[in-house]
């Protein structure tokens, strides 16, 4: 069982560019060929400004700024074991436009954690991050919601 008194507990600020050759290598990673993801000149004459990044993009925010080993050492320092994390589910609320070249300050924070009992006796811990991002103007940018699940 997941202890309870860990949560609110925030980690150290990470900060990430947002690289309009990313959201070009995460367009070929999942074969779209959409130009506009592929150059600013298509992604403007779409109707957009530079590149769109995908909606989903942030999936992928913590791991460019935290650094993989890094976020499972985190959640490690919470008593999780991480070689059985599952996940669960992902919420994104944009809060103003992000294009690239901005610059992104993520801090996470364990918002949730609960603990349920099936029929046969088995638990799962269910833990709820918040991933807070602002922008190089300090203005808040994006909410994501990471529910990851860990059988106890």
């Amino acid at each position: 069982m997941f202890d309870p008194s860990k949560i609110g507990r925030s980690f150290p600020p990470f900060t990430i560019e947002v690289e309009r050759g990313k959201v070009r290598e995460l367009a070929l990673a999942i074969g779209d060929e959409n130009p506009m993801y592929q150059s600013q000149q298509a992604a403007q004459a779409a109707g957009y400004a530079d590149v769109p990044l995908y909606p989903t993009s942030p999936t992928i925010f913590a791991f460019w700024g935290v650094g993989y080993p890094q976020l499972l050492e985190h959640w490690a320092s919470l008593g999780i074991d991480v070689d059985r994390v599952l996940h669960g589910e992902e919420a994104f609320e944009y809060l103003i436009p992000i294009a690239p070249g901005d610059t992104l300050t993520g801090v996470m924070t364990l918002v949730d954690a609960k603990t349920t009992t099936g029929q046969a006796g088995t638990s799962l811990d269910i833990l709820t991050f918040e991933f807070r991002y602002t922008n190089q103007r300090g203005e808040p940018a994006l909410r994501l919601r990471k529910v990851v699940i860990v059988p106890a």
